[in-house]
């Protein structure tokens, strides 16, 4: 069973960290991972640095001491706003042998079960 965290940021707009965790909690649970750490930025844009995230922080500092093996976010723009901040992010996870579950397969999974054959 791989340990995992997940990530949920909001920082205006429709959508909640609850409604973002409801979902990666059930991909969890489908996919068979523990789920170790939650961590969450709320009115916090993803422009801004690691310094001012306090969930990303510490999801960065759960992945250092290899506390988990894969990170499922909501989308992947939720980890960053720069494909720069994102390759970065992914080039650092994949070196301590994590993984990413990219959240955007989530909600097109979805639309492809409930699209009409």
């Amino acid at each position: 069973m791989k340990r995992a965290a997940l990530y949920v940021r909001v920082s205006q707009g429709s959508q909640t960290v609850e409604n973002q965790l409801l979902v990666l909690h059930e991909v969890a649970q489908r996919s068979g991972w523990e789920v170790v750490h939650v961590f969450a930025d709320e009115g916090i844009s993803g422009a801004k640095g690691r310094d001012k995230r306090p969930g990303y922080d510490g999801l960065l500092k759960a992945v250092a001491r290899h506390e988990v093996q894969i990170v499922a976010a909501w989308s992947v723009d939720r980890l960053g706003r720069s494909l720069s901040d994102l390759v970065g992010f992914l080039s650092d996870i994949q070196a301590r042998g994590c993984d990413l579950y990219p959240g955007s397969s989530i909600r097109e999974a979805r639309a492809m079960d409930s699209s009409p054959a």
